[in-house]
């Protein structure tokens, strides 16, 4: 039962499982958050609204994508004024969703007594990702093994304070990679998050430059597959983190 203080209203936050399929990998971000905030209103349920001059609904998804990468496997907050049983909420979305945007699961976000769960973004630690690249030479699983044997792996990684060199290697987790018709596919969990982030653009960047066979030229597919928070030092899915 959900206790409120006196005088409050009722607000009850749900995270939730969803796809950017790849019909959709060029929609940007601010583009997918106004979609998912329009169904949202579709369905007919309550969502709660921040205060103040311009209201914006209480939704956030946990870790932008970037434009031209798709997802099986993404999260986002949001907060309603009505407490719904959860499969109940992901058919309503469904039923008022377009094409490439499935919600597969939701869970209700325990609040009361004790710590607080922060939302999506603040649990991230690791997502994996499948990375297509177009390659010229049959040498490149050679290339990457040989390359993936070094100590490190230093390259130029950018943010808001500047540019400075980074070892990347000990962000990537796990990778395995094999050849399928005309690409180099490539698995790999990385971290991901606020406190260590390795972008799958910048390991494709990387690994363009540095494998001789690959076709620099050619764009990248990249989809993320999951996304995990570490509890009691295991990587679990976000819903799985929250249950």
């Amino acid at each position: 039962m959900l206790t409120l203080k006196k005088g409050s209203a009722l607000r009850v936050r749900y995270l939730i499982k969803f796809t950017k399929g790849a019909e959709l990998k060029f929609l940007a971000h601010l583009d997918l958050m106004r979609t998912i905030q329009r169904v949202v209103r579709r369905t007919g349920l309550s969502a709660a609204y921040s205060k103040g001059f311009n209201p914006h609904m209480a939704l956030s998804i946990a870790q932008p994508l970037p434009v031209g990468v798709y997802s099986l496997g993404d999260y986002l907050d949001v907060e309603l004024m009505e407490e719904v049983e959860e499969e109940r909420l992901i058919k309503l979305l469904n039923e008022n969703s377009l094409p490439g945007i499935i919600f597969k699961s939701a869970v209700k976000v325990p609040e009361g007594e004790g710590k607080k769960i922060p939302q999506g973004m603040a649990l991230l630690d690791a997502a994996r990702y499948t990375l297509k690249l177009r390659y010229k030479g049959e040498e490149i699983v050679s290339e990457l093994s040989t390359l993936m044997d070094k100590s490190e792996l230093i390259t130029e990684k950018k943010s808001k304070k500047g540019t400075k060199e980074v070892d990347i290697k000990p962000m990537i987790k796990d990778i395995k990679y094999w050849i399928k018709d005309d690409y180099l596919v490539i698995n790999a969990l990385l971290s991901c998050g606020s406190r260590e982030n390795l972008s799958p653009e910048l390991l494709a960047g990387y690994l363009k430059e540095k494998l001789p066979s690959a076709d620099k030229e050619a764009f990248t597919e990249i989809c993320r597959e999951e996304m995990y928070a570490l509890r009691e030092n295991k990587l679990v899915n976000l819903i799985t983190y929250v249950s």
